[in-house]
């Protein structure tokens, strides 16, 4: 057996869950068994495996097994109650108890309380203080914790409770205790187990190191540039998220990477560990039988991008790129297929520019290859992609892109004038980097448009699922 750990999964997913989603169609091409592990609670899991195709017995919870227990680490559980959820407001319009029950049969009781925020002075936050969790089919309380203000962490979970797990009162101190006896469990479950890959999330890198059998190798996933910067060559500041892993390499088989740039980059700084970092794509396209596409139009028009709506990935930019550029081309447009926290910043921007006719939000789309047919172009805004799924897709779908010289899936996989353009970018100057973007938008825009859409797809034969899946299967094989 082998694991995929990560934090949580959600109906809508960041390039994290599409990886592990890779991987696993990798997994089962080869017929390699794993398990999708999930670590923080989430309520809407079930819904999320049906919208992505997932089978009860390929999910594991950690608070659900902690909750239901049985034949739940084999099984996994089927969503067969109806997700509800009530709220108690108090006379002061606060929320004081939410009650939620989750489609698998968890009840969830979360108390909450009126805090002074830390960040802004006289400000008051609700927020939960202490947690119940419930199997709802018996109503027996199985699980309670707290939450703390930590100085230096911030909230976190602390005095944990297993009311009556195999019997017995398990308490812990925090979440790394907890999740530590967690994967004691799992391994005596599956006594086979090969792998624990990390996807994400550094309390299970502390639970897991020094506390894993040397039989069992730890993997590491590295799904973004692992650098903050390298101002001091000797000193190099590392991503907060890949910092415990990469200051404690000893404890890991193998560092996996996406992209060769980033591995010949982080032997800058281990050079004596070329067999511990290895390339495995995060994404691939479907083994190619053609490469031809019909011969259309001459000039990009139709732009899209397709990306969450995450401040990081700078959509904003890119509309008002396409507003620049619309200037010189009146018929280019652009479509966004995405979901998330910037919606309505975006909407606003849009009504700024009086772009309504021809910047339009798409929504959420799970069939996204279907939809690229019906552009000309992919363009993005991001300052830095580990991989760059989206790209790979678009490619392979024949669109050329237009985005920034970021680290590392940009670089790697577009090449100047042949599949796209590649444009400088500034942290600090946005009219600097709005104007290196429309710039891109207008050398695409002016270029043959039939010469880049033959080259695109051939660009991308490397990243075939074939090729991919045997990558895996070869690293799995030889630990």
């Amino acid at each position: 057996m082998n694991f995929f750990v990560n934090k949580a999964m959600g109906i809508g997913n960041s390039g994290v869950e599409h990886a592990q989603f890779y991987r696993a169609a990798c997994f089962d091409r080869k017929k390699i068994p794993y398990k999708y592990i999930f670590m923080e609670l989430v309520k809407n899991l079930h819904e999320a495996m049906v919208a992505w195709k997932i089978p009860d017995d390929k999910v594991i919870s950690m608070w659900e097994y902690f909750a239901l227990e049985g034949d739940y680490l084999r099984k996994g559980a089927k969503a067969v109650f109806t997700a509800q959820q009530d709220l108690l407001v108090d006379a002061t319009n606060t929320h004081r108890v939410k009650e939620t029950i989750t489609s698998s049969g968890l009840k969830i009781v979360e108390h909450m309380e009126k805090s002074p925020s830390r960040k802004k002075e006289g400000l008051l936050l609700v927020s939960d203080y202490r947690v119940e969790i419930f199997d709802y089919r018996t109503n027996q309380r199985k699980i309670m914790y707290s939450y703390q203000n930590d100085p230096h962490r911030g909230r976190v979970m602390t005095n944990i409770h297993l009311f009556a797990f195999k019997g017995k009162h398990r308490f812990f101190r925090n979440e790394v205790l907890l999740q530590r006896f967690f994967f004691k469990q799992l391994i005596e479950e599956f006594p086979e187990t090969k792998s624990i890959i990390i996807d994400r999330g550094e309390e299970s890198e502390a639970a897991l190191y020094d506390h894993c059998p040397p039989e069992i190798k730890l993997i590491e996933i590295v799904h973004a540039d692992h650098l903050s910067d390298r101002d001091v060559a000797s000193a190099p500041l590392w991503n907060n998220y890949y910092e415990f892993a990469l200051t404690h390499l000893e404890q890991v088989a193998h560092i996996v990477v996406a992209t060769e740039l980033q591995r010949q980059d982080l032997l800058i700084d281990f050079p004596n560990e070329s067999q511990k970092v290895v390339t495995i794509p995060v994404g691939g396209i479907r083994d190619m039988t053609e490469d031809s596409f019909e011969i259309g139009k001459q000039q990009a028009e139709k732009f899209v991008t397709v990306s969450r709506l995450a401040s990081e990935k700078h959509i904003d930019l890119v509309m008002r790129a396409i507003a620049a550029a619309k200037k010189e081309y009146p018929t280019i447009s652009l479509d966004i297929y995405g979901q998330g926290g910037e919606d309505s910043k975006l909407k606003a921007v849009i009504k700024e520019l009086n772009a309504e006719e021809y910047i339009r939000l798409k929504g959420h789309s799970h069939a996204i290859n279907e939809v690229y047919p019906d552009y000309d172009a992919f363009i993005s805004g991001s300052f830095s992609e580990g991989f760059g799924l989206t790209y790979i897709e678009a490619l392979n779908a024949g669109l050329p892109i237009v985005t920034f010289k970021a680290r590392f899936g940009a670089m790697e996989l577009i090449k100047e004038g042949v599949n796209g353009y590649l444009k400088d970018f500034s942290r600090t100057d946005e009219a600097y980097t709005i104007q290196q973007l429309t710039d891109g938008i207008r050398q695409l825009t002016a270029s043959d448009l039939n010469q880049l859409k033959a080259n695109t797809r051939k660009s991308v034969r490397m990243f075939q699922d074939a090729i991919i899946a045997e990558k895996w299967s070869e690293l799995i094989d030889a630990l």
